[in-house]
């Protein structure tokens, strides 16, 4: 039973969100073909649009999904219903980042894959992963502060915090000799740099989850 409720409320949102899967698939999958015309400005902006298609779908889901949900009182006609704050946690956690890795795992594909056939320098993959690494990880944040928080605000809060985030951490980035000194390079070569950097930011993303998994699972009241 337990089961079935967590996966019809998983089902429900998944429904909802179809559009938005397919949309944020295909804004970044034009960037990339923008990308592919290969001039100076058409990499910048296609790369550009690629991330702001990753970054946006990580930003509305939480916001639109869990936020409103509360604001528009959704969420007191769904705790009404013979559904447990654990059966409730567990869905929206599984659901949020269920959706959001079906366009983010999409979209790093064919971002790599365009690396790999189209002559762009194999040595650019690993910041590629870095930077497309980074979306998600603000998705998390945003997911965490948006259930855990009690008031919109936090998650705008979050929103906002994220947003800015962006472009100082791509700038120490690109300020870290050892990520871009084999960018140029034809094969691809793994920094020690590189892999601690992909490590934390591998680990940071369950951590966020699991976190908010836990404090949510020692809340008895989500209305």
């Amino acid at each position: 039973m337990r089961g079935s409720v967590v996966g019809a409320l998983i089902l429900k949102d998944l429904r909802m969100w179809r559009e938005a899967i397919v949309l944020s698939i295909l804004g970044g999958v034009i960037a990339l073909a923008v990308v592919q015309l290969a001039n100076e400005v058409s990499v910048v902006v296609g790369s550009v649009c690629f991330f702001i298609a990753l970054i946006l779908v990580g930003t509305m889901i939480p916001l639109a999904g869990i936020v409103n949900e509360r604001k528009n009182k959704n969420l007191a006609f769904v705790m009404s219903l013979p559904v447990s704050s654990i059966q409730y946690t567990t869905s929206k956690l599984l659901s949020s980042t269920g959706i959001y890795l079906i366009p983010w795992m999409a979209l790093v594909a064919a971002g790599l894959l365009i690396i790999q056939v189209r002559g762009f320098p194999h040595g650019l993959i690993p910041l590629a992963l870095i930077l497309e690494l980074l979306p998600f990880i603000g998705f998390a944040i945003i997911t965490a502060a948006a259930l855990m928080g009690e008031s919109e605000g936090w998650g705008i809060l979050a929103n906002v915090v994220v947003q800015c985030s962006y472009g100082l951490t791509w700038f120490f980035i690109s300020r870290v000799p050892e990520v871009m000194k084999y960018n140029n390079s034809p094969v691809i070569v793994w920094s020690p740099t590189d892999l601690r950097i992909l490590g934390t930011e591998v680990a940071i993303i369950p951590l966020l989850l699991v976190l908010t998994y836990f404090v949510l699972s020692r809340k008895r009241d989500f209305i």
